[in-house]
């Protein structure tokens, strides 16, 4: 801000044909944005007994009483997330409130945090964005590279606030994570992947990329903080019989996930698609039944794990040839990938969870404005992005109403939008400019 004078940053979003209705547009998103942040914030304090997070401060009771966490049905993170649980079940003792509002204003700013490691990955000049405009040389939250894949994953930002779920805070600590890995800050980084997969174990994924790149000494660093958390310190609060009881009962939770995989419509994992596609009781809780088939659920899961090794396949020869060098922008978009792509392998990935796709997001942005008129592949590129959007963002109740919304969902339409975005990534990795190998 100059006064009281609104600074357009670099590149801003949108562009207007005059300098005036550019500034108007750009002070119009910005109090839209702390408008539906705050009001969200202030929903949730009113009504936090319902929110998705009430669940947590409920299980760290459990576990501050001595009792079985597993005995809950909704308790379906893994043995270390116990101990985050009974932190905020003792916060909650102290100020209901004010734990359900430190925890809304950290994942507010997971956010913003995500925003600008994704600005440092794909944006030149990204290290040094500011969320308001202070110079139209340097970056803002209004400015293209960040705004656009924002508001492309805004409804899902949104459902996550609402809910009061963890997801943006996962995301942030392992986009850290990477950014840490590189650069060369491995004890840091090992430690925010770690943390990420303890608290939920989707993220666990992630090493797979850095076993895949060959990044010994960030694997090692990360295996050596899991054992940190999820062995020494729980044995050392609970002791080891009550730890071993607690994973036995974690992994049987999990693998029921596995065996039979939710097919209510608000669960868009891949899994959960499959099912209402080709089983008879994968519809019968859901507003439209479209199965094609009538296979019995063990079957779809077996596809499930064929689909998904092949995906695994697919991205290995994709990302083959590129560097080892963490600092590569090839080696980004492939994290972007990856985190697109853990989501829709999870056996749960409620809309909320997919914010993750924001990464993917943001390479496709920055790597679409970069192609030139007429380079080939340019038009069905943009049809995809739009495509991608419309299965997103469009579906959400706010456009389409609660009912459509609910029949969009069980129809699997968030999946979908996810495959287009996590393909469409794919396809403009060759695009990214390539660096040289270090190792």
């Amino acid at each position: 801000m100059t006064g009281l004078r609104l600074v357009i940053p670099r590149d801003p979003w949108p562009r207007l044909g005059s300098e005036r209705a550019t500034r108007v547009a750009v002070a119009t998103i910005y109090t839209l944005v702390l408008l539906v942040a705050l009001a969200e914030g202030a929903r949730s304090l009113a009504r936090a007994d319902r929110l998705d997070y009430s669940y947590y401060p409920k299980l760290g009771e459990v576990v501050l009483s001595g009792g079985d966490p597993y005995a809950n049905a909704f308790n379906t993170w893994p043995p270390f997330f116990l101990l985050v649980a009974a932190g905020l079940a003792l916060g909650s003792r102290v100020s209901a409130v004010g734990t359900v509002f430190a925890w809304q204003l950290a994942s507010v700013l997971a956010v913003w945090g995500t925003l600008k490691l994704l600005a440092r990955s794909f944006e030149d000049g990204g290290s040094a964005l500011t969320f308001w405009p202070r110079s139209p040389d340097r970056l803002a939250f209004v400015s293209s590279g960040v705004v656009v894949p924002f508001i492309f994953t805004a409804r899902l930002f949104d459902d996550n606030l609402q809910h009061g779920q963890i997801n943006a805070m996962l995301l942030f600590l392992s986009l850290l994570a990477f950014v840490l890995f590189r650069e060369h800050r491995l004890i840091a980084g090992g430690c925010a992947l770690a943390l990420a997969a303890s608290l939920k174990a989707v993220p666990v994924l992630l090493l797979g990329y850095l076993a895949y790149k060959r990044r010994w000494r960030e694997l090692g660093w990360t295996v050596a903080f899991l054992v940190l958390l999820n062995l020494v310190i729980p044995i050392a609060i609970f002791g080891p019989g009550d730890v071993a009881a607690q994973w036995r009962a974690w992994r049987a939770v999990a693998a029921a996930e596995m065996v039979q995989p939710v097919a209510h419509h608000p669960n868009q994992a891949l899994l959960s698609a499959l099912k209402r596609l080709l089983t008879v009781q994968g519809g019968a809780t859901n507003p439209i039944d479209y199965a094609v088939a009538a296979w019995p659920t063990t079957a779809v899961v077996r596809l499930f794990w064929l689909v998904a090794a092949l995906a695994g396949l697919g991205l290995a020869f994709a990302f083959r040839g590129s560097s080892r060098d963490l600092r590569d922008p090839r080696c980004a978009g492939e994290f972007a990938v990856c985190l697109g792509a853990m989501t829709l392998v999870s056996p749960l990935a409620w809309a909320a969870h997919f914010v993750t796709l924001v990464a993917p997001a943001a390479l496709v942005w920055a790597a679409l404005r970069r192609l030139p008129r007429g380079a080939p592949g340019r038009w069905w590129r943009w049809g995809l992005w739009w495509a991608s959007f419309g299965c997103i963002t469009l579906s959400a109740s706010g456009f389409v109403g609660w009912a459509w919304s609910r029949r969009l969902e069980s129809l699997s339409v968030i999946t979908l939008g996810a495959v287009l975005l996590v393909s469409l990534a794919l396809s403009l990795l060759p695009t990214l400019k390539p660096a040289p190998d270090s190792a």
